[in-house]
């Protein structure tokens, strides 16, 4: 698997689970805001064109929202624990089969912006989603220091 994939993979899981942390503190979490903000750096940190971004955000937005429901699937599975070695073992090949196909549905739609915007901007958007991420854990992990 790709090295940078592997690492959003990581970053995606780090960010779902720092706006659990983020949503149990005293400030609630806003999931407009968060989106907002997190297009808003996208945009900056890629330099995409309005246009670009108009095209853009929807196809990331149906991206998250599909693979927001398999990570769901892979939550709800990491919850549970299986009382004999067999289900164990079922378990463990139902949560690598949902991350392949989290890997596939985000390869697809590789290709799907290449369509939309340059690779170079992709790459920058990647990036970017990753550095936004890392951020959101650290101010999560560390509200007083926003």
């Amino acid at each position: 698997m790709n090295k940078l994939l592997k690492i959003q993979l990581v970053t995606i899981l780090l960010a779902m689970a720092s706006l659990n942390v983020a949503a149990q503190g005293h400030n609630r979490f806003n999931p407009a805001k968060f989106k907002a903000d997190l297009e808003k750096f996208i945009t900056v940190e890629a330099c995409l064109t309005p246009r670009e971004a108009a095209a853009f955000f929807p196809l990331y937005n149906e991206l998250n929202n599909k693979q927001r429901v398999l990570y769901d699937k892979i939550r709800e599975l990491r919850r549970m624990k299986p009382a004999d070695e067999e289900r164990c073992k079922k378990v463990i090949a139902e949560i690598d089969q949902l991350e392949i196909e989290i890997k596939q549905l985000q390869s697809n739609y590789h290709t799907r912006f290449l369509a939309i915007i340059p690779a170079s901007k992709l790459f920058d958007v990647i990036r970017a989603e990753n550095k936004f991420h890392r951020q959101a854990m650290r101010n999560a992990a560390n509200p007083w220091q926003r």
